[in-house]
């Protein structure tokens, strides 16, 4: 038995409106699709957007689709840009994000007669991840921005007193997201203070493809969300500041807000969800839904208990 204990502003439902290597590794999983032949019998919820949260996205569609046999839901990736896109241009009816829309794009579905309405239905870590190997303690947010920020100095893990075995010339192997990716605009927001990337820092594009190649290259750092953590990598240890507590990232780190790199998700429809598209939400907000979503390493919207 689970049992969570979020801080009062994460209880409810909260609804709301409002460089140069591109992906030379080949992808470890296929593009996210799930549609069977059985699901061109039934309505067809249209879903799409980040690939942070496709582990319980995918994991909902899949339940959904036995529990409800006149409603599927397609989904597909790309990120969470690639959703908010197929949101404005009208082709999807749920578009997945792991961070808020921004006002380009608001002022473009104005334009464009799209009302979107945000649904908050869970909350994540971002994790950093290192080579399983590694024997970095601690890293704090000026390092990363030192290692991954454009005119940082940290080239080699030498340089924060780091010997890396098996890294023969210890140069830091930057992995990161494409900038289609939510996961990618909350790290240079948050923690490389709005700083680009540097050029060099290999895009991969998928959450799973970044972990896998860390798993793979004892130089490597990399950052997801903390669901696609395995016992095959090193989860390293975050800071805000010198003076702040080095934290690991947790489900109850992060309903607490005491981790650092933690944010909500989003799911955004056009305008109110109203008829299947509601009853979709509605479950995925259900105990049945979030403990779905607690399975796969992210954080409910609300205290509940989950068997197993």
């Amino acid at each position: 038995m689970q049992t969570f204990h979020p801080n009062s502003q994460q209880r409810g439902n909260i609804v709301m409106k409002i460089g140069p290597i591109l992906a030379l590794i080949p992808p470890l999983i296929s593009p996210l699709a799930t549609v069977s032949a059985v699901d061109t019998q039934r309505t067809l919820i249209q879903n799409r957007g980040s690939d942070s949260m496709a582990i319980a996205v995918v994991g909902w569609s899949e339940r959904y689709r036995l529990k409800n046999t006149a409603t599927g839901v397609a989904v597909s990736g790309g990120g969470t840009g690639t959703g908010i896109a197929a949101l404005l241009n009208g082709t999807v009816d749920v578009a997945n994000a792991s961070r808020a829309m921004n006002s380009r794009e608001i002022n473009l579905a104005r334009e464009r007669g799209i009302a979107p309405v945000q649904h908050i239905i869970g909350y994540d870590a971002v994790a950093v991840y290192v080579h399983k190997d590694n024997p970095v303690k601690s890293l704090s947010f000026s390092q990363l921005a030192d290692i991954y920020g454009d005119g940082g100095k940290t080239e080699l893990w030498t340089d924060l007193d780091i010997e890396v075995p098996g890294c023969g010339d210890q140069k830091i192997v930057r992995v990161g997201r494409q900038n289609s990716s939510g996961t990618y605009a909350y790290l240079r927001k948050n923690v490389l203070g709005g700083k680009r990337f540097k050029q060099g820092t290999l895009e991969a594009q998928a959450s799973k493809d970044l972990v896998g190649l860390v798993v793979k290259t004892p130089c490597a750092i990399g950052y997801s969300s903390f669901a696609y953590a395995t016992p095959d990598v090193k989860v390293a240890c975050i800071m805000e500041n010198s003076d702040a507590p080095c934290l690991i990232p947790s489900i109850r780190g992060v309903t607490e807000r005491t981790y650092p790199v933690s944010r909500p998700l989003y799911m955004y429809t056009n305008g109110p969800a109203t008829g299947d598209v509601k009853s979709y939400l509605d479950w995925i907000l259900s105990d049945e839904g979030q403990c779905i979503l607690l399975k796969h390493q992210y954080a409910p919207v609300r205290e509940l208990k989950c068997e197993g």
